[in-house]
């Protein structure tokens, strides 16, 4: 089964990404989010804002970034590894498992 593909517009040009298992548009809103809301505690420091509020922004920043991850690792285990499993790819498989036992193992270590 060949992936469908959608075009993604970018500020710099027009990217194609495989659609599989996640919707990369609201991943990709998301990610803007989160840059935006960086640029909003860049000039924060700059401007030497409140420290309290800055902490809150960080703390925002940091928990929109744990829901992307969680996002990710969705789409990972609902597109990679379940075609995959449809395949009966036994090596693709194992390969996605320690891949995934990897990221958990290093999550770990923080």
């Amino acid at each position: 089964m060949i992936p469908r593909v959608m075009k993604i517009e970018t500020s710099q040009e027009i990217t194609k990404i495989p659609k599989i298992g996640t919707d990369h548009r609201a991943l990709l809103n998301r990610l803007k989010r989160i840059e935006g809301q960086l640029k909003t505690i860049t000039r924060n420091v700059e401007d030497q804002k409140y420290c309290i509020g800055i902490i809150y922004q960080v703390k925002s920043i940091r928990s929109a970034l744990k829901s992307l991850e969680l996002e990710f690792i969705k789409g990972h285990l609902n597109g990679c590894v379940r075609k995959s499993l449809e395949n009966q790819n036994e090596g693709d498989l194992d390969t996605k498992i320690e891949e995934i036992i990897s990221l958990f193992e290093k999550a770990h270590k923080l």
